[in-house]
């Protein structure tokens, strides 16, 4: 019995021991980490807080997408037009939220990209009548299409950017959304703030994120 006793109070020590070498290597990775960050030049660590510390870091690629969608129809609204008359770009761009079939990023990268500005307003010659009344649309809301530009081609280049195995949340992709707010504050246009947004926030997804109906957050649901 005394070596059993024995045994089992070597084994007890050499239990504290191992447990202690073990939170001691945890401390001293802990103390490694923290002098790495330290020595990080300040412009990186505040930089990196910046991204830590966005509204937007832990959201989907839908949901970041969506949310560029919601400020041009923000400014849409602010330019008081008919949302009949951009039905079609909308909810081609809202589709972003509810594919999910086969190459569904590349056949959004296809349909859109037909109805950028960009694409559309160098076009001679319109390939079908839908295209000339964009084209015609585009060209009525002259200068102002350079605010609704820049968010188009923003959610369109987010997306175009964004694949399966990219880093988790992606920060590269939230400039994006700062430049689009950037500019709607230039043009003096209001950003979203109502429950649409609030709902984004909460599609949290380290990559692209499931498929949600994004057209009931769209000014084309409420009738406007």
């Amino acid at each position: 019995m005394d070596k059993i006793g024995q045994l089992l109070e070597r084994g007890f020590f050499g239990g504290i021991v191992i447990a202690a070498t073990f939170a001691g290597a945890a401390v001293f990775l802990y103390l490694v980490y923290r002098l790495i960050k330290f020595l990080q030049p300040k412009e990186a660590r505040q930089k990196e807080q910046r991204i830590l510390s966005h509204r937007f870091y832990k959201v989907s690629g839908r949901g970041r997408a969506s949310y560029l969608i919601l400020c041009l129809e923000e400014a849409l609204l602010f330019y008081g037009q008919d949302f009949s008359d951009w039905e079609q770009i909308l909810r081609e761009l809202w589709s972003v939220t509810n594919r999910s079939e086969g190459d569904w990023i590349g056949n959004w990268l296809d349909s859109v990209g037909e109805l950028l500005p960009s694409q559309i307003l160098t076009t001679t010659l319109p390939s079908s009548d839908d295209i000339r009344e964009i084209q015609d649309l585009y060209t009525r809301f002259g200068t102002k299409m350079i605010l609704v530009n820049a968010l188009m081609e923003n959610a369109y280049t987010m997306v175009c950017e964004w694949s399966p195995d990219t880093v988790v949340h992606d920060p590269d992709a939230l400039h994006f959304i700062d430049e689009a707010e950037e500019m709607m504050k230039k043009f003096g246009v209001p950003l979203p703030v109502d429950e649409a947004v609030r709902f984004l926030l909460s599609q949290k997804d380290f990559s692209i994120g499931k498929p949600f109906d994004g057209l009931r957050l769209s000014h084309l649901s409420k009738g406007v």
